[in-house]
């Protein structure tokens, strides 16, 4: 059966890049998102507007969640408005979001038994990236229906890669974060410092982004890092919550991942400070205070001062 019927249900920061990229392919398009006007603005695409889960499950070939954590993915699927409420044998979940993989995989086996095949399908990539189809998508399930589905994430993303048995691709989805958030930790250590020392922060960059100490991460932030500039492209609470699932992850293997619990905890002291939703390189902020760097009001970040 091809896939012709696509509902989106969550059109955020991913889920409306998804839903995009969707329509321009020529796939019709149902959209669902507790924030009304996230769909209505997708309707000049061709998206047609779903009241809840529930009904944007009807005649859907395939439906893709976007959302912001377990619990309100499994509301989605099993509340009382949920997909499953209209779902019929033969369809196909993908979720996109990041969560943890054993209660993935448990969904998993619960909508086997009902006759519908359920992916986690998560992505590496941030909103910006999301936007101009830079997403690599992990997918875990079923190898019969990834086949199925991997046509249609071609068409969003630009990578698709099959991980293996359900649970696998959202337990990758974690390693990746985990890395990420340690690649992050790494540059901003290495700013500051230089900051300290008085280094031209533009020579900082240049060298740091073309030399062996380069990732995506600096030469995407870096300047913005470097200038301030925290506007949330992976907000401190999203963070919080992934790089904790990593942690929990780690702890039901019995892995130890020191680094990444040192990581959380200034992550968390950003959360405590109200920076919820500055970008999660705002724990540079924190490296600054005590570094005894102060900031002067001015946009060039060459113009520091230290203690």
């Amino acid at each position: 059966m091809s896939i012709r019927n696509i509902t989106v249900i969550g059109l955020g920061a991913m889920g409306t890049p998804i839903a995009t990229f969707l329509l321009k392919a020529g796939y019709k398009v149902t959209g669902f998102d507790i924030i009304e006007k996230r769909a209505s603005n997708l309707v000049p695409l061709g998206l047609k507007p779903a009241s809840s889960p529930k009904k944007g499950a009807i005649r859907a070939d395939l439906i893709m969640l976007s959302l912001p954590n377990w619990d309100i993915v499994r509301e989605v699927v099993e509340g009382k408005e949920g997909i499953l409420k209209k779902a019929q044998r033969g369809q196909l979940i993908v979720d996109t979001s990041t969560v943890p993989p054993w209660e993935t995989k448990a969904m998993a086996e619960r909508l086997a038994k009902k006759g519908i095949d359920w992916m986690d399908v998560p992505i590496s990539g941030a909103a910006n990236q999301a936007r101009v189809g830079n997403m690599v998508f992990m997918a875990g399930g079923k190898k019969s229906a990834f086949n199925k589905v991997k046509p249609v994430l071609d068409k969003v993303g630009k990578k698709t890669v099959y991980v293996g048995k359900n649970g696998d691709a959202a337990m990758l989805k974690l390693v990746v974060n985990q890395t990420l958030f340690l690649n992050q930790a790494a540059a901003i250590e290495g700013l500051v410092l230089g900051l300290k020392a008085g280094l031209d922060p533009d020579i900082m960059l240049d060298v740091l982004t073309s030399g062996a100490a380069g990732s995506d991460l600096i030469a995407a932030r870096g300047r913005d890092m470097l200038m301030g500039n925290f506007e949330p492209k992976g907000p401190v609470w999203l963070a919080v919550k992934d790089l904790g699932l990593a942690l929990e992850g780690a702890k039901r293997f019995g892995v130890v991942l020191p680094m990444a619990g040192l990581y959380q905890q200034l992550l968390l002291n950003a959360h405590y400070a109200g920076w919820d939703e500055r970008d999660a390189t705002v724990v540079m902020k924190i490296y600054e205070q005590l570094a005894g760097i102060k900031r002067r009001a001015t946009k060039s970040r060459s113009r520091m001062k230290t203690k």
